[in-house]
């Protein structure tokens, strides 16, 4: 699934060098889409997704908190808001491309079902899902 079209801002020094990245991903809920339909009905109805129609990643982190040598990003901090409830996220930054203007990589965080208040119903009573669900997205920035 695709997110809305997005800002990512970074703030530099005197000298040029970034200091600070921003930006709010959203992210339409009812696009997620598992490929099973009867599994994304489920997904849908315990994500609430008439009550809580967007998924909205915040990002607002110095640029020492993203890369360790100023030059190639490895984590990202964000602040992921499901059904309404926020908690904090440390993305993982893999496969770095900057080329021209353009940017692109992967990002993996998992994310808690308890933290955010989804509740996931056992299958035939016995069959449970667990806390964590792995996200994974591949990312492209662009200059303008």
């Amino acid at each position: 699934m695709a997110a809305q079209p997005f800002t990512t801002l970074v703030a530099s020094d005197a000298a040029g060098a970034p200091t600070q990245i921003s930006a709010k991903v959203t992210v339409a809920a009812k696009a997620m889409d598992t490929a099973e339909p009867k599994r994304d009905e489920n997904m849908r109805k315990a994500m609430k997704v008439t009550e809580h129609p967007w998924i909205i990643a915040e990002i607002d982190a110095a640029v020492s908190e993203v890369s360790q040598d100023g030059k190639t990003p490895a984590t990202l901090p964000m602040k992921l808001k499901l059904l309404g409830k926020e908690q904090s996220v440390q993305g993982r930054i893999s496969q770095w491309k900057l080329v021209g203007k353009k940017a692109t990589f992967d990002l993996d965080f998992d994310v808690s079902l308890k933290a955010s208040g989804i509740e996931v119903p056992s299958v035939l009573l016995f069959i449970r899902v667990g806390d964590a669900v792995k996200v994974h997205a591949s990312v492209t920035l662009t200059q303008p």
